[in-house]
Parts: C-alpha cells; sequence; structure tokens
C-alpha cells in the first residue's frame, strides 16, 4: 500500500513540474507540450523565461563554453575563450549582448541566471541522466553551467550549478563553461 501511494506521489509530482513549464516559438507564442520544435520555456511557477540550446552549430549552439565576464570582473578574452562557434569573444558578457541582438523569443533582456534561479530548474527526479527536464531543455551537458552570481570574499570566483548532481560550485571566471539565460516573464 505504502509503495503504491509514493509511486502515485512521485507521478503527480512530476507531472505537476511539467504542468508549469510551457514550450514557447522563436517568436515568443505559447506552443503545446508535444511541440517539435520550440526555443525557449516559460516556467510559470518561478515566472522566468529560460533559453533553450541547440543541436546546430552557431550562436545557441549546445556544445558552445564561455569564459564569465560582466565588463567589470571576469576574462574578456583569453586561453579558455575559443570555445564558441566565432572563435573570439567567447564570454558571457558579449553572448548575452549577441542573444539580446537577436530578439530571442522576442525579447532583449536577457541575462545570466541568479544561483537560486538556476538552481530551480534542476529535477533530480527526472528520466534523464541530466538534472534536468530533457523534454524542455533539450541538449543540457551534463556539466556546470554559469550563475550571476559572484562570491562576495573571492570576485575572481562565480557560482555554477552542475547538472550531473546538482547543488553549486565556484569557479574561477578564467575557465569557461556553458551558459543558459534567463529572463523575468513579469
Amino acid at each position: 500500500m505504502r509503495k503504491g501511494l509514493l509511486l502515485s506521489l512521485l507521478m503527480l509530482t512530476s507531472i505537476s513540474v511539467s504542468a508549469e513549464l510551457q514550450k514557447m516559438s522563436v517568436n515568443g507564442e505559447l506552443l503545446t507540450s508535444d511541440s517539435s520544435e520550440w526555443s525557449c520555456v516559460l516556467d510559470e511557477k518561478s515566472s522566468l523565461v529560460w533559453e533553450v540550446k541547440s543541436e546546430d552549430e552557431g550562436l545557441q549552439y549546445a556544445l558552445n563554453t564561455y569564459t564569465w565576464f560582466d565588463g567589470q570582473s571576469g576574462r574578456d578574452s583569453g586561453t579558455y575563450t575559443k570555445n564558441c562557434y566565432w572563435g573570439k569573444n567567447c564570454n558571457t558578457k558579449s553572448y548575452i549582448e549577441d542573444i539580446n541582438k537577436s530578439g530571442l523569443c522576442s525579447f532583449s533582456d536577457w541575462r545570466l541566471p541568479s544561483r537560486n534561479e538556476l538552481n530551480s530548474i534542476v529535477d533530480y527526479y527526472g528520466d534523464s541522466d541530466a538534472l534536468i527536464n530533457t523534454d524542455f531543455f533539450p541538449n543540457t551537458q551534463m556539466e556546470t553551467y554559469w550563475t550571476s552570481t559572484s562570491l562576495k570574499d573571492s570576485p575572481s570566483l562565480a557560482y555554477e550549478i552542475p547538472f550531473f548532481f546538482g547543488g553549486s560550485t565556484a569557479r574561477d571566471k578564467t575557465i569557461d563553461t556553458f551558459v543558459r539565460l534567463v529572463r523575468s516573464a513579469d
């Protein structure tokens, strides 16, 4: 009896988490959950819109990595900045500017997520090896993703969220890692 109740609760939890996520077209229109092409995801619970990565080479290519840079701290260009498709200025500031210029999902106010925001899409109970709902966030790497949150006592470090075990870690801003942008839906 307990196993059946526990299984029912787990299923309801996973259904309710998915029900809070909605796919969005490249033009920012809401789509059905069975849509096969989408560019963004609206999380109704947190009122955030998330970027979706592409399997095709280009600006949103899932394998692009970036050093952390905001114009004041981090590294604009350096040893580990050759891992995005254009091969220079592979930093978070340049990436955000390029996404905002492109008007992804009809928005131009994309940014790096805070540590808490990015942790809000970690899914410990999903079917994927990557700790995220891959029905909505395909092409997510089992690696770390930058947050906008720098360490107060060590401004050369920023938090990143590992989608292979969750939680958060700190990394030197000069080292490259993955990025998933966010914006407020409000």
